[in-house]
C-alpha cells in the first residue's frame, strides 16, 4: 500500500532519534508481553497528511538492528468522513514477538492514557485488518521522511 505524499503532506519533527524519556502523548506502561525495552533505541515522529495525523514511537531492539520490533502510534483519521467509525481513538502498540517466524504481530489498543488497560486486538478480526492498514500508512509516512521526501 502506497500513501500519496503529494499536496498537503506536512511533517513536523519527523523521524528523529530520541531518548526513552516519558512522553505525555503516550502511555507510561506497555502490555506485559512486550517486556523490558529500556535499552532499545527510539525513533519518533509527528505527521499530518490529507488522510491522517498523529505521532509514532518505533523501538529498535539492539539484538535486531534492522527492524522496528515495537511500534507505538497515535493516529487520528481525517478526511471526507472525518475518520473511520470502526476505529476507536487511542494509542496502539504493534509488537513482533518472535521475529523471523510466521506468526501474527500482536496489537493492543489503549483508549485513554489514564484509567484504562491495554486491550488485545485478535488477529482474525476486521479491527485487526483495519489497524494493519493504519500502521502501514504510518510506516509509509516514516519511510518517505527518511528518504528525504518533501511536501
Amino acid at each position: 500500500m502506497r500513501l500519496a505524499l503529494g499536496t498537503g503532506l506536512l511533517l513536523a519533527a519527523a523521524a528523529r532519534a530520541a531518548a526513552p524519556d516519558p512522553d505525555p502523548g503516550f502511555a507510561s506502561t506497555l502490555p506485559a508481553a512486550v517486556g523490558d525495552i529500556s535499552g532499545w533505541e527510539v525513533v519518533t515522529g509527528d505527521f499530518e497528511t490529507p488522510r491522517m495525523r498523529g505521532s509514532y514511537r518505533f523501538h529498535v531492539n539492539p539484538a535486531r538492528q534492522a527492524m522496528y520490533q515495537l511500534m507505538r502510534y497515535r493516529v487520528e483519521l481525517v478526511g471526507p468522513a472525518d475518520g473511520d467509525p470502526r476505529r476507536a481513538p487511542g494509542e496502539r502498540v504493534a509488537f513482533v514477538q518472535h521475529p523471523g517466524t510466521r506468526e501474527h504481530m500482536l496489537i493492543w489498543v489503549r483508549e485513554t492514557l489514564a484509567g484504562s488497560d491495554w486491550r488485545s486486538i485478535a488477529a482474525d478480526t476486521n479491527e485487526y485488518k483495519i489497524e494493519l492498514g493504519v500502521l502501514m500508512g504510518v510506516l509509509a509516512v516514516h519511510r518517505a521522511v527518511r528518504a528525504g521526501a518533501s511536501p
